[in-house]
């Protein structure tokens, strides 16, 4: 038995823990530990309307991709503020095409939504992204960041 076998039956049995009353069992990965675990209210709540719809499509693809590279990921019910639990932090998601309202949506992530992480999955990289990124960590919010076509490099800032 190896010790990397040893924590992926831990964290297994961790997301197999969660009951399936209140949790969707949605993705498990075996090699890395990856997984998303979705509240079933925040099911319902996606289907409320076309906007709901879109945005919890957005929030479970960002979802997905982030357990995909060996992150725990619970996918919240609206009412918590901010939308996921990620490796047992609390994070907002936030998808974007341009570097004009990052330092605003990450303040509002943190200030008002009760998130200790902000996750930016931007559309195209650019300068000023980065020196968003970088104005970000100098204020002492933190976060990860990744871009639409590199969905597999993640990175903190």
């Amino acid at each position: 038995m190896t010790d990397i076998s040893e924590y992926i039956r831990t964290i297994r049995a961790e997301y197999d823990a969660h009951h399936t009353d209140l949790w969707q069992h949605d993705y498990f990965n075996s090699i890395n530990g990856g997984y998303l675990l979705i509240d079933k209210q925040r099911i319902k709540q996606g289907n409320v309307s076309k906007q709901e719809k879109g945005k919890y499509k957005k929030e479970y693809d960002m979802c997905l991709n982030l357990a995909q590279n060996g992150h725990k990921i619970k996918l919240l019910n609206l009412a918590f503020g901010f939308d996921i639990f990620l490796d047992d932090i609390s994070a907002d998601l936030k998808k974007t095409a341009g570097s004009g309202n990052i330092v605003k949506y990450a303040k509002k992530a943190i200030n008002k939504q009760g998130a200790y992480l902000v996750v930016f999955e931007f559309d195209k990289e650019s300068s000023n992204i980065y020196s968003q990124i970088k104005r970000l960590s100098l204020m002492g919010i933190r976060g990860k960041y990744y871009f639409t076509g590199k969905k597999n490099s993640i990175h903190d800032f």
